[in-house]
Order: structure tokens, then sequence, then C-alpha cells
């Protein structure tokens, strides 16, 4: 995924110690996705030390000991109150600068705003591991500078959200688990030849909808003499950057066309390879078919994706579906 045009990993897709690894988490309420009233902060833990909550909870169920890394936020997100970034020159009396940003992802910068926390989409939220650089956090819970060094060994860590879902609730933590691999470095004798296949789930739509386009994908490890050990990693982690083309398709040779509706939008990764990208069926149809000759604005639509996969960029074949 990408945050801010900076390609990070999901925590589902095996990150390894020296990535930038993005945690997300999707808050959904009564089967929709929603925005929680506030989010406090996010701190992680080795996953060891979270068995028994007392040993990170206090009798409130609040975290209320160091965690190794910590991302900041303040304020209400209905009142667009501003994140907390902190900065890997900060000194230690004072670590933290205010970025009237709110939770925008456009003022996530690599080097500079390591530790806050962005929503790429509602009730989606993200913050980054940065595992190239030596950045600090700050833990508001206890006063405490924390560095992402913490976090160098491979381990199966929690990241612990203290979030206020509506503005008449009590705060919360809610718990997820990441881990931090490094089996992911291989050495071979011979260039890995792999081969990709692509399926589209979606083949039928209605106009009006909004629907998640599902790509999956089946990777091929051809050389012989690979253990199926590190085949199956490939299954696990090994698209990456992938963007998705809609077109509207006249069947009749006589007619115009293709005309474009999406042109290289951003597909998100799951852990198994699978592409997807949230469609807005009516608004992108509408927008394209002002073009002369676009006709019906139901009809055969053809979907395509292009990915890296290792060093290659793969265009899959058109695939098609119906608008009705």
């Amino acid at each position: 995924m990408q945050v801010n045009n900076t390609e990070v990993v999901n925590r589902d897709n095996r990150p390894n110690v020296s990535q930038r690894v993005g945690l997300r988490t999707f808050f959904i309420n009564d089967g929709a996705y929603v925005d929680p009233y506030e989010i406090s902060s996010v701190q992680l833990f080795a996953r060891s030390v979270t068995l028994s909550p007392k040993t990170v909870l206090d009798a409130d169920q609040l975290v209320s000991v160091t965690p190794l890394m910590a991302f900041a936020a303040s304020g209400s997100l209905g009142l667009g109150s501003p994140t907390v970034h902190c900065t890997e020159t900060s000194p230690t009396a004072a670590p933290c600068n205010l970025a009237a940003n709110g939770f925008d992802p456009a003022g996530y910068n690599p080097a500079i705003t390591a530790s806050g926390i962005y929503r790429v989409g509602v009730g989606e939220y993200v913050v980054v591991l940065d595992q190239t650089l030596s950045l600090s956090g700050w833990d508001y819970t206890t006063s405490t500078q924390v560095a992402a060094s913490s976090l160098s060994l491979v381990n199966n860590y929690v990241d612990l959200w203290t979030v206020k879902l509506d503005s008449a609730s009590k705060y919360q933590v809610i718990t997820n688990q990441f881990a931090l691999n490094e089996d992911t470095f291989f050495a071979f004798t011979e260039p890995l030849l792999l081969t990709s296949s692509n399926k589209l789930m979606n083949k039928h739509v209605r106009y009006g909808e909004k629907i998640d386009l599902k790509v999956s994908t089946e990777i091929t490890v051809q050389n012989k003499n690979i253990p199926e050990s590190v085949q199956n990693i490939f299954k696990d982690s090994a698209v990456t950057t992938a963007t998705v083309a809609i077109k509207k398709v006249n069947q009749d040779p006589t007619f115009d066309g293709p005309f474009t509706v999406i042109g290289g939008g951003v597909m998100q990764i799951t852990g198994d390879n699978t592409l997807m990208y949230n469609w807005d069926v009516a608004a992108s149809i509408t927008a394209a078919a002002t073009s002369i000759g676009f006709g019906s604005k139901t009809g055969t639509y053809s979907v395509q994706v292009t990915y890296t996969l290792l060093k290659e960029t793969v265009i899959s074949p058109p695939f098609y579906l119906t608008v009705s």
C-alpha cells in the first residue's frame, strides 16, 4: 500500500525488520466502516509481554507502561483537531510538534512526521513503523521518548489502539497483531522463475453501486530446485504497487471506444496477493460518459490490472464484467 505516495509493506505481507510497515486498522459499526470519535494513541509492544492484560493495562484498562514505539494524535476527528507528529531530530525535553493537518495522509513524510496516525479512508487508519531510519516517538501515557529501533528484532508484536468510539463513550484499547520476519531473505544460485495468473472475481455490478473489485493472483515458482517452504512465502508476499484500468467497451465494432473510466487507480493488496479497488460505479461512469460516442452507461466494461512482481511489471489480460 501507499501512504502519501510512499510505499509501505502491509502487516499481512510478511514484513521484515528493515522495511516500512503499514499497520492498518479498520473500524466497523453495524456492518459499515465508521470513523471513531477520537484516536488517542497507538502503542507497540512485544506480544509476549501482553499475554496478561495486567502487564500493560491499568485498572481502567488503559495502557500504563512505556511501549516500544508510540504514535500520537489528539482531539476529535469530527472537529479536525491536529495530529501529533514526532521527528528524529527533536530534543528529549520537547520531542513533538503539532501539525495542523488532522489525520490527513498528505502530512506523512518518512523523514519528518514518522509517528502520526493517518486516515486513508472512512474507518481506515494507518501508522507507519519505519524500520529504514532511526526515528523516535513520544508516549504521552508515560511522558517518555521511545525509538522505533526497539522493534529491530524478529518477533511477534501487538499494536494497541486507544480510541473513543463516540463522544459519550469511554476510552478503550483495541488490540491487533503483527510479526517482523527475517525469513524473507534468501540466496539462490539462479534467477527466480515466477509466473502469475489473475482472475476477476466480480462478473456483474449494478449502476449506482460502490463496490470492491477483486482480482485474485496465483503465483507459481517454476524453479524445480527451490524447496516448497520457500515457494509458499511468495504466496504471502510477492505483488506490489498494483493499479487498475477500467474501460467501457462497445461490442458493436461500428461504435466508438473503448472509453477510459478509471485509468491507473491505485489498488490495495491483501496478504494472499488479492488486488482490490473500491469502484464508485456511477460517479466514474458519469464523468466518462461526457465523451462523444460513449453510448449507454450500462453495458460491458473491461478491467485490466498492472502490478510489480519482483523486477517484472505484469499487465493482466483484460477481464470483462457487465454493468446493468
